[in-house]
């Protein structure tokens, strides 16, 4: 759902010829505003800061544009800046293809376990990348579990390289390719196939001349998702540090930050790097669907109805080599260390032990796994809460409102979502960590809220786009009604739109709840020193070489997150049904 869908409902949140500002003006500005400080001020900062070093920080801060220039002199800027394009280029042409690939197969024939694809993309969106890249750091590192269970210690060699973290990288983001490809081949004209079949067409031509031409939206929007995402991803970089020197953008403006000697004017200028470079792609993608027309849908269109495959023990195959690539090895190695006692033991059952799994749960271990895995999950719950009411508030907004500055909630919700983590938690620093702030007695920078507040503004979007197309299917009649009657606002959307979007805002709070346990960027740059958080302590322990107990904590919190997650959405279907049954909303 975009602002252009929107733009023709009008105005049913204010009683009509009311002297008063219109209650949607006056929840449009607050949003306005909550959006303006939890987005756009750090943003800012982190631009200013690559030319205004210091600014507000110091006394001494003024104009020095030449920072921007300081790359030419430092080798490690230079190789972090063509190590990201370098992953990020090789990333979408791979994983853009393989996402596109996997997606026309999927939506084009039947075969048994053809849903599986869809089962492993979703898994693979959710999963935390650095939980996924240390699987398969310790399955190719050359001590690992290829090396010393498998009998297979070249495979380092071809994973420690740039083409082999391109790999990785292609296996674990792909998924974004496949959703948005899929997404489009829901619906079909096939007045279009049976023209081409006329006139002697056959197969391929007819997928190579007609098929993939319409879907070409869609397969570059993933590409370009698969870039910004790999571009500004904090997880890989992060579980390379211990095994495989490949210094990226983001690992070092976390380095700028978090490591002696603190330099935050460094990190300003590689983040401004950074946002550039997310600029031009997000620009140049723009650009080139503007040069064409896309639009094929007909009144005859219908959704695709897909025949059986022809050689369906073949793609079953290759959807069980697809699991066992992108799940099955990262993960089972990951398994497979918190249950060993040593990873040169091998699958033994002499090795076997549950050693890492106790003293993950012993307090007295002297590990702050458990600790922190407390912290994060009460973290997230606070983060998912705010987040889903903050969403539905900006979708009514943004679905039911004229408010003049929708397109600045919109633009807002969009960049928060390209803006990569590791940037937007450096402009928190800068924001929050202002003298002036601290003299007011609002300093939070040091303090855990920071992390509610961080994990907020990079799940804003996610809730917002998750909520927007159920409220795009209410008709505006039913809010006219009640503002005609003179029914408060909060009692409109309490009393008529919670209940229709119950399932969108259960939705909405269980994948935001899942995704921000595991939040490394925000948690690494903005945890307090004697604040344990999970992400860091995994990170910790792993740097450590304490493999198995890092293993362990994760996979005990991901059950733990999976368990909540299914009950509160159990129990959350249970009370919708229930408030419906009672209230007779159908």
């Amino acid at each position: 759902m975009t602002l252009t869908q929107t733009r023709n409902r009008s105005e049913p949140l204010a009683p009509a010829r009311s002297r008063h500002v219109p209650a949607g003006e006056v929840l449009g500005w607050a949003l306005t505003a909550v959006l303006v400080v939890l987005i756009g001020v750090p943003l800012v900062f982190v631009l200013l800061q690559a030319v205004f070093p210091g600014i507000g920080l110091t006394t001494t801060w003024g104009f020095q544009p030449e920072l921007l220039g300081e790359i030419a002199d430092r080798p490690l800027w230079q190789r972090s800046l063509s190590n990201s394009l370098v992953l990020a280029f090789g990333s979408m042409l791979l994983g853009g293809s393989l996402g596109f690939s996997l997606a026309l197969l999927r939506h084009s024939v039947r075969f048994p376990g053809a849903r599986l694809l869809d089962g492993a993309a979703w898994v693979l969106l959710v999963s935390p990348s650095f939980i996924l890249a240390q699987g398969w750091v310790m399955f190719a590192s050359p001590s690992g579990v290829a090396a010393n269970s498998l009998g297979m210690p070249w495979v380092a060699d071809l994973v420690f390289t740039p083409g082999g973290l391109i790999v990785v990288m292609s296996l674990t983001q792909y998924p974004l390719a496949y959703l948005a490809v899929s997404a489009a081949l829901h619906w079909d004209d096939a007045n279009y196939r049976h023209a081409a079949a006329l006139s002697g067409a056959r197969g391929w031509t007819i997928m190579r001349t007609i098929r993939m031409p319409l879907l070409a939206p869609a397969a570059l929007s993933g590409a370009v998702l698969v870039f910004v995402d790999v571009i500004g991803d904090f997880g890989l970089p992060a579980a390379l540090s211990a095994s495989y020197n490949f210094p990226t953008l983001p690992y070092s403006i976390y380095a700028s930050v978090r490591q002696s000697p603190v330099r935050f004017e460094l990190a300003g200028v590689l983040s401004l790097y950074l946002v550039l470079i997310l600029a031009v792609a997000i620009i140049a993608y723009m650009r080139l669907l503007r040069r064409g027309r896309f639009d094929f849908l007909t009144g005859q269109s219908s959704t695709v109805a897909t025949p059986v495959a022809k050689h369906p023990r073949l793609w079953s195959g290759v959807t069980v080599l697809v699991l066992i690539l992108t799940l099955g090895l990262p993960l089972s190695s990951s398994l497979q260390v918190s249950l060993s006692q040593s990873i040169s033991g091998g699958l033994t059952p002499e090795n076997f032990t549950l050693e890492h799994y106790a003293a993950f749960l012993d307090p007295g271990s002297g590990m702050r796994l458990l600790e922190g895995a407390g912290n994060s999950l009460m973290i997230a719950v606070a983060v998912a809460i705010l987040t889903t009411v903050l969403g539905f508030l900006i979708g009514v907004v943004l679905t039911f409102t004229s408010f003049r500055g929708r397109m600045v909630i919109d633009v807002a919700g969009t960049v928060a979502l390209a803006i990569p983590g590791i940037v937007l938690a450096v402009g928190y620093i800068f924001v929050w960590n202002q003298p002036v702030l601290s003299d007011l007695g609002i300093g939070l920078y040091g303090q855990p809220v920071l992390l509610v507040l961080a994990g907020v503004a990079t799940a804003v979007p996610i809730a917002v786009r998750l909520q927007l197309g159920a409220l795009a299917q209410i008709p505006v009649s039913f809010l006219h009604s009640a503002a005609l009657a003179g029914v408060p606002l909060l009692s409109r959307l309490r009393t008529i739109l919670v209940p229709l979007l119950a399932p969108a805002l259960l939705s909405a709070l269980v994948a935001i709840f899942a995704s921000s346990v595991f939040d490394l960027a925000a948690s690494t740059m903005l945890a307090p020193p004697d604040f344990a958080t999970l992400p860091v302590e995994i990170l910790l322990e792993y740097d450590r070489g304490h493999y198995g107990s890092a293993t362990a904590g994760a996979i005990v919190t991901a059950a733990v997150v999976v368990t909540l997650a299914g009950i509160s959405t159990a129990l959350g279907r249970r009370l919708i049904r229930s408030q419906q049954n009672r209230t007779g909303t159908p």
